[in-house]
């Protein structure tokens, strides 16, 4: 019985990394695209962790990085000095 709960427990525990990781490398609209079907609803706690989680994929589209071309060029000359 207790290996039984050992293999389900380590079973979550890294189909729940693997969620984690692939959430974490998937590209930032895929990660809006797949909120924006979830339809979060404010009024209950799960929606609005769901709102502020967009929030921060909306903000992560709107930085963007300092690694391609298109980087201000004050971003560029700091990350050089």
């Amino acid at each position: 019985m207790q290996t039984i709960v050992q293999a389900l427990v380590v079973a979550l525990l890294v189909m729940g990394s693997a969620v984690f990781v692939a959430w974490r490398l998937s590209p930032a609209r895929l990660k809006l695209r797949v909120l924006d079907q979830l339809q979060a609803d404010t009024v209950h706690a799960w929606g609005r962790w769901l709102a502020r989680l967009r929030q921060g994929v909306i903000q992560e589209l709107q930085h963007g990085c300092s690694a391609c071309s298109h980087a201000p060029t004050h971003i560029q000359k700091h990350k050089a000095g």
